[in-house]
């Protein structure tokens, strides 16, 4: 018996944003007994992605939350990669700031021949959200050809 895998890197979520299929509880789905909204994406490119954003309790209790940061988008390529991701614990009302920079090898494909990681220059876009299917805000920066690692 012979059993095929041929996903290659695109399993969980990441097999579910290619394939448009639903799961029952995506990728970072958690439950709280408060509520969040974010604001204020701001992304900027270089060697890497990094984000800043504000993550704000909008319930009445005090409670955690896990913001996820997510490439959407790699120089024309749609990609689902989770970048990050930081727990944040918040008061009623309180509102923190929340940074992420991203390994580069999230960003970049493995380059067989040069046996090294690839970033291909070009646009990336960004999403932020709860989980991998409740993405709230998007953004997008530039970054340069890369070739870095061994």
């Amino acid at each position: 018996m012979t059993i095929d895998y041929n996903e290659g890197a695109e399993v969980g979520y990441r097999w579910f944003a290619k394939t448009g299929a639903k799961p029952m509880y995506a990728f970072g789905h958690g439950l709280s007994y408060t509520t969040f909204a974010y604001d204020n994406l701001q992304v900027e490119g270089g060697d890497t992605i990094s984000a800043t954003f504000t993550v704000t309790n909008t319930g009445q209790r005090a409670g955690a939350d896990v913001p996820q940061l997510y490439l959407t988008d790699a120089a024309g390529e749609e990609r689902m990669r989770l970048l990050g991701f930081e727990r944040v614990e918040l008061e009623p009302g309180e509102s923190r700031s929340v940074s992420l920079t991203a390994d580069p090898r999230l960003i970049g494909r493995f380059d067989g021949q040069a046996g090294r990681w690839r970033i291909t220059e070009g646009t990336y876009s960004v999403a932020l959200g709860k989980a991998a299917d409740a993405l709230e805000l998007t953004a997008e920066t530039t970054l340069p050809e890369a070739i870095f690692g061994r």
